[in-house]
């Protein structure tokens, strides 16, 4: 590996470097920099996580040898967070550079104030192409000096839409001169190549096996989890890995919202980050995560491009990407800056995992099974922790007021073993989440007596058998196995339970909510019967079969009573 004092570079700049904390350069910045100095124009085929921003951002810097009134150096980002996390290292490596004025520019900001900002004059502007668009039209960002072009992420770039902004905005370049134009690009699609085929010439292309480098620091495990018991399951996962800082990737907002609200429902400290969000709101939401005021982030993909946290120790896949290539950005997010990190994924079905092994195929990543705790795990764990805290709290804890309390108790005549058996039990809930598979249920016997009942919510409710399950256990304190069979329809459910229990469940459920939806419960019209796993298929051919025979004899029964009728009226003429 190159060290930054070997680069072409000057000492302002490894001065700058060596006080981030960094005296080798990855191995992209190593091939990129050099490069990028000596004019060419740049191909990078690099992940998040290997360096990149400094990759181009140093030589970017090196450019600027004067104060500016338009900017020389333009970088184009995919997403407001890219933006300031690229603006805020160029800071940090133009420390020691004078007169280098950095300018970002994104949706979500008042546009007057980034006005008045160019107004001033940069040297270098960082925007997203919307934004930079919106500063063309205005003629508010003019780009008659700019000599170098970099597009950051260029093919997430092309995946939200931005191809016809990226060409304008390269065409808007001044005619007479050929901007150096540096792209890098965690993959190469073919609209990727028609851009550096149109734009760049005779591209350096600089291509670094990053996929592994970014994930050999990470171990990678998945587990399979029980249809329905996926929230359940994540829950003793985050108590099992007690990260840190942790990452959860969902596919949509819509499951950054509601993992987000039943988390915090469930005592974790969690919070949601999405596209839909404002600047405001995006920028709190990461403020309170980098602080550890809320440990665990939820995200969606493009909401996640450019965060940039080297503390992240957990990393998990709520749901699997739909494109394999973000897996590794996902990943990427943790093992960061020389540490280790653990990143884990759960399938819910047969065709995620077919979906893993792809993934595990395209990436050349090894992922290993494993298997969910037990419930005897689980409670040994919490017994564990509970003996942890004590011990914590015996070394930490005790202060003049606990003293006096316990010398009051001691003096009433409690013996020690009662004394600390009380407190034991009233601060020890060995709470066990339930993760075991909701089929095992219904597995319920021929003579399980069950009653029918009806509940208002379905599948328009965004219900699912888990949540129904996890209700009426947890509001009624019943075993699972007291419930049969489970029917969503669309507006309604219908929930076998065991009929000892019925009056019970009606009690307790009567107003209670899932979901957020509040609970009204009745019994079924239909009678009170024998739970068993309904008429099977061969049942209803062999009724069928059964049916069409009777039909046959019926009809041949009737042609044959015809013919008699037919010949006695024949005989009575005669």
């Amino acid at each position: 590996m190159s060290k930054f004092n070997e680069l072409p570079i000057s000492e302002e700049i490894v001065r700058a470097v060596s006080e981030m904390g960094y005296e080798e350069a990855t191995p992209i910045q190593a091939s990129a920099i050099p490069a990028i100095l000596k004019g060419q124009d740049v191909l990078g085929l690099s992940n998040t996580g290997t360096g990149k921003t400094a990759a181009f951002g140093i030589p970017a810097i090196e450019m600027i040898n004067e104060y500016r009134k338009h900017p020389k150096v333009l970088i184009i980002c995919p997403t407001r967070e890219l933006v300031e996390q690229v603006a805020t290292e160029l800071r940090k490596f133009s420390k020691y550079k004078e007169g280098i004025k950095i300018a970002p520019i994104y949706g979500g900001q008042p546009i007057d104030r980034q006005i008045q900002l160019l107004k001033r004059g940069c040297a270098i502007v960082v925007g997203t192409p919307g934004r930079i668009m919106d500063h063309l039209r205005r003629k508010t960002l003019r780009l008659t000096e700019c000599d170098m072009v970099i597009l950051d992420e260029a093919d997430e770039m092309l995946n939200m839409g931005f191809k016809e902004d990226i060409e304008e905005i390269l065409k808007s370049m001044p005619e007479d001169q050929h901007p150096q134009t540096i792209l890098f690009s965690a993959t190469m699609p073919d609209e990727i190549m028609k851009i550096t085929k149109k734009f760049q010439t005779d591209p350096v292309k600089v291509q670094i096996k990053s996929s592994q480098r970014t994930i050999d620091t990470v171990d990678q495990y998945y587990y399979e989890v029980p249809r329905g018991k996926k929230m359940n399951a994540l829950r003793v996962l985050l108590n099992h890995y007690d990260p840190e800082l942790c990452m959860i990737f969902c596919n949509t907002k819509r499951m950054v919202d509601e993992l987000s609200e039943e988390l915090n429902h469930c005592g974790i400290r969690a919070i949601g980050l999405h596209g839909d969000m404002k600047q405001v709101a995006r920028d709190r939401v990461m403020v309170q995560f980098r602080e550890g005021k809320c440990p665990v982030l939820i995200a969606s993909d493009v909401a996640a491009r450019g965060i940039d946290v080297d503390n992240i120790s957990l990393v998990v896949n709520y749901d699997l990407p739909q494109d394999h290539e973000y897996y590794i950005h996902r990943v990427g997010r943790t093992g960061r800056a020389g540490k280790k990190g653990k990143a884990i994924s759960l399938l819910s079905a047969k065709r995620q995992l077919r979906e893993l092994k792809e993934i595990m195929r395209d990436t050349k990543t090894n992922i290993a099974k494993r298997m969910l705790p037990t419930t005897e795990q689980l409670e040994a764990l919490n017994r564990k922790n509970f003996i942890q805290e004590v011990l914590t709290a015996c070394n930490e804890g005790i202060n003049q007021d606990s003293m006096e309390i316990a010398n009051d108790l001691l003096a009433e005549g409690i013996a020690v073993e009662s004394l600390i058996s009380a407190l034991i039990s009233m601060n020890y809930k060995n709470e066990v989440i339930d993760i075991e598979d909701e089929n095992a249920i219904r597995r319920y016997s021929e003579n399980f007596d069950a009653v029918r009942l009806h509940l208002n919510v379905g599948k328009n409710f965004n219900i699912k058998a888990g949540n129904i399950v996890a209700a009426i256990i947890e509001e009624c304190g019943i075993s699972a196995q007291a419930l049969g069979r489970i029917d969503i329809r669309s507006n309604f459910a219908l929930v076998d339970v065991e009929a000892a229990k019925v009056d019970l469940v009606l009690k307790k459920m009567q107003g209670a909510q899932i979901r957020g939806h509040e609970i009204e419960v009745q019994i079924d019209e239909a009678p009170k019967r024998k739970s068993g796993r309904g008429t099977k298929k061969s049942d209803i051919k062999r009724n069928k079969r059964s049916g069409s025979s009777d039909k046959r004899n019926s009809r041949s029964k009737m042609k044959k009573e015809g013919r008699s009728s037919e010949r006695r009226k024949s005989k009575r003429k005669k």
